[in-house]
Formats: structure tokens, C-alpha cells, sequence
């Protein structure tokens, strides 16, 4: 990706995309976390279990009866079958404790995600060219960094805890092996206390920066916005003739209706309402309805089709502004409707009775 391309991506990246993004397995990763959960496992059991251990093993005889111990085959042998034994009891719970605590890091960062993108083979991860830009590259001098601060702080903390213990180091040669060991378990756990503590905002830093890293990564110009829009609701300018075409098509449904019609209301020109009523209707309904243009129309074939037309201003407002097509008009509109249908249905009856006298 060139620099300009980077330099066009200034938006920040949308949610269709961070989705895309985890779907195919995508997140940001920090190996940090991971390395803090297997610490703080690995605290636990040396502060709980080790107690345990150095108390349980049969290996103690030799540390408190070293001297009057003989190497027997049938000592050996109690020896070995007691080993075997406080391994099995002591070590699986500890085992399961780290195997824990190695699952949580990833689990705690993201759910996992099955994705086929990363097993897929691919020429990057084997090209030589490739390679030497993750070693030679910026990326592998963060990382080169991370790990010198890492041994900085962690060699920090490490002087620190052993600094307060300093004199009982230079008694280590006199102690016998039980209180050696009796050091050496409390020096570890307190090492490990100070580096877990620690290396929790450590690991918080490192995650941070790797999501403000991927979410960079992960950025869109306005032209990728404009392309996702497009692919999410569609383009605008087929959206635009689609409702050009509905509109045609459910206009010229509502024109094959108007010579169902029982009486125009006009404006005289902007606005032309159809209502139909025949007998057993509950109330006149609205067969077709316009402005403008359409409203001249509907007026053509109400003369093509010998239909009344009756100019009631207000009223013609009122009707396209209150009643839809197919829909009855409402309550309120009954009185000055019945009245024109009235007048309507008059006129026809004195129509018929010319024809009937002639």
C-alpha cells in the first residue's frame, strides 16, 4: 500500500468493517496479556502448592535424613513408588492451573473465531523479500524496543524484591537443604508477586497499543465509506429508478381505476381527488388522487369517461391531504362529500329522466 493510500484513509473504520475484520480472525493481539495470565498461574502455584510439594514428596528424607539414609533396593524402591504417588496428587491441579491460565490470555482478548483466511496458503509468508521487511522493518523495531523495556523492567523488579534480602545471600552456604529451600520458595513467590504486579500495566500498555495499531489498520477513506454504503443500501441511482419505476407502476394502476369513479374534486387545476361510492359502501373512498400534471390527467378521463367534476377548493385540499389511495375518507369530511355525492347522484336521476322522456 503506498503512502498517498494511507494518507487518504483518515476515516475512522466503520462497524460493517471492524465485523468484517473479527470475522476473519482479525483482532488485535497482545502477547503480553497472554505472558501475564501464565505468570499470575504460574504465582499461584508456587504460592499455594509449593508448600505442599516440599512437604509431601518423599524426596524429603533425603533432605532430613540424608546422613542415616542407605540406598537400598528396597529404600529405592518405597522411594520411587512414594514419588510416583506425590507427582499424580500434587502436580495435577498445578498442570491444570497453568494449562488455565495459558487459555485465559487469548480468551479474555477475543472469542475464538473459526477462520480458514490464515491457513490458506499465501506467497507473502514464504517470499524472502517479505521476510527481511518483517525483520528489517519498523514493526520488528517496536518490537526489538518492547522486549529491551520488558527485560528492563522486569531485571528492575527482580533487584528490587532480592535487594531487601540481600544479607540472608551471603548466609546460603550454612543453611541446611530444608531452609534453602524454604528461601528459595519465599524469594520466587515474592519475585513473583512484584513482577506480576508489575507486568499487569505492562500488559494493559501493550494491548492498548496493539488496538489503537489494528483500529490505524483498519482505517477508510471517504471513497471506501461511499463503496460500503453502496453495497449496504444499494446504489442511489438504482434505488432512484427503482422508485421511478413503482411510482409509474402504481400510477397507472391508480389511472385503470378512475373510471370506477364516481366524481372528480377539484381545484380547478392543482389538485384533482376521485372518490367512488356506490350503494353498501360504508363511506366514499379515494380510487385515485394528484397534482400538477397528474391532476390534468385524471381530469382528461373524467371526460373521456362522462365522470362529474365538481371545483370545491378547501374540500379538494383537505382530500389529498387527508386520504390515501384505497383508503375511506374521514369523519370529519363526510358532511361536504355526501352534499357533492348528493348533488352527483341528483343529476344523474335528472339525467335519466330526459333520456326516459325523449
Amino acid at each position: 500500500m503506498s503512502e498517498t493510500d494511507d494518507e487518504d484513509k483518515t476515516e475512522a473504520p466503520s462497524q460493517k468493517r471492524l465485523d468484517d475484520a473479527r470475522s476473519e480472525g482479525d483482532v488485535p493481539r497482545s502477547i503480553e496479556i497472554n505472558s501475564w495470565f501464565i505468570l499470575s498461574g504460574l504465582a499461584l502455584i508456587v504460592g499455594f502448592y509449593s508448600s505442599a510439594l516440599s512437604s509431601g514428596f518423599s524426596l524429603s528424607i533425603f533432605f532430613t535424613q540424608s546422613a542415616s539414609f542407605t540406598a537400598s533396593r528396597d529404600n529405592m524402591t518405597h522411594v520411587l513408588d512414594e514419588v510416583f504417588i506425590s507427582f499424580r496428587q500434587y502436580l495435577l491441579i498445578p498442570f491444570g492451573v497453568a494449562s488455565l491460565a495459558a487459555l485465559a490470555g487469548p480468551l479474555m482478548q477475543h472469542f475464538p473465531i473459526p477462520s480458514l483466511d490464515h491457513a490458506m496458503p499465501k506467497l507473502a509468508r514464504v517470499s524472502p523479500f517479505e521476510g527481511i521487511k518483517r525483520v528489517l522493518g519498523s514493526g520488528a523495531l517496536v518490537q526489538f524496543v518492547k522486549s529491551l523495556a520488558k527485560f528492563v523492567i522486569v531485571g528492575t523488579v527482580i533487584s528490587v524484591s532480592l535487594w531487601g534480602e540481600r544479607n540472608h545471600i551471603t548466609e546460603l552456604p550454612d543453611m541446611d537443604a530444608l531452609a534453602l529451600f524454604d528461601f528459595a520458595q519465599k524469594s520466587i513467590l515474592r519475585i513473583f508477586i512484584a513482577v506480576v504486579s508489575i507486568y499487569a500495566l505492562v500488559a494493559g500498555g501493550d494491548y492498548f497499543f496493539q488496538w489503537m495499531n489494528w483500529q490505524k489498520r483498519l482505517k477508510m477513506s471517504r471513497q471506501d465509506l461511499k463503496d460500503e454504503y453502496k453495497q449496504q443500501e444499494g446504489s442511489p441511482e438504482v434505488k432512484n429508478k427503482l422508485r421511478q419505476i413503482r411510482r409509474k407502476l402504481s400510477r397507472s394502476a391508480m389511472m385503470g381505476r378512475i373510471p370506477k369513479a364516481t366524481v372528480i374534486v377539484t381545484n380547478p387545476t392543482h389538485f384533482a381527488v376521485a372518490l367512488q361510492f356506490e350503494e353498501g359502501m360504508r363511506a366514499p373512498i379515494c380510487v385515485a388522487k394528484g397534482v400538477d400534471v397528474l391532476a390534468l390527467r385524471i381530469r382528461q378521463l373524467a371526460d373521456e369517461y362522462d365522470i362529474p367534476i365538481i371545483e370545491d377548493r378547501p374540500l379538494a385540499r383537505s382530500l389529498y391531504r387527508l386520504v390515501e389511495v384505497d383508503d375511506e375518507i374521514p369523519l370529519d369530511l363526510y358532511k361536504p362529500v355526501a352534499e357533492i355525492i348528493g348533488y352527483v347522484m341528483r343529476l344523474r336521476m335528472r339525467r335519466r329522466r330526459v333520456v326516459y322522456g325523449k
